[in-house]
């Protein structure tokens, strides 16, 4: 019986060792999920103030989406003027501290719909 002394001691080490890892991953996992949330929500706001600039015809829309890209702490990495349409792709940098600091990237692309159906186009 004696050999068996202090083993519970260990087996609780090892069993607190494996919550800590696992909460560990658990918030790093939900630090880059947010980041890819804000990364598709700031490109999504950036893109829909590019086009309305470009509808409205009162400005140059990619200087918009970079306005609306520094607004948002944001970097505006690609904008694309299309026809009627604009693509934006925007990054987003996580400080993870020990872990890093990896860049989220985001992109939308906003403009007319061509052909929809909408409720009064009679």
């Amino acid at each position: 019986m004696s050999s068996e002394r202090g083993s519970a001691t260990f087996l609780a080490i090892g069993v607190a060792a494996v919550m800590l890892g696992g909460c560990l991953v658990g918030v790093l996992w939900a630090a880059v999920s947010t980041g890819h949330h804000r990364a598709d929500a700031a490109a999504d706001l950036v893109a829909l103030s590019a086009a309305h600039t470009q509808q409205t015809a009162q400005g140059d829309p990619c200087r918009t989406a970079q306005q609306m890209a520094q607004d948002h702490k944001v970097e505006l990495r690609l904008c694309h003027q299309f026809a009627d349409s604009i693509t934006v792709v925007v990054a987003v940098p996580l400080g993870l501290g020990v872990f890093g600091t990896p860049v989220i990237t985001g992109e939308a692309r906003a403009g007319p719909i061509e052909g929809a159906d909408w409720p009064g186009d009679g």
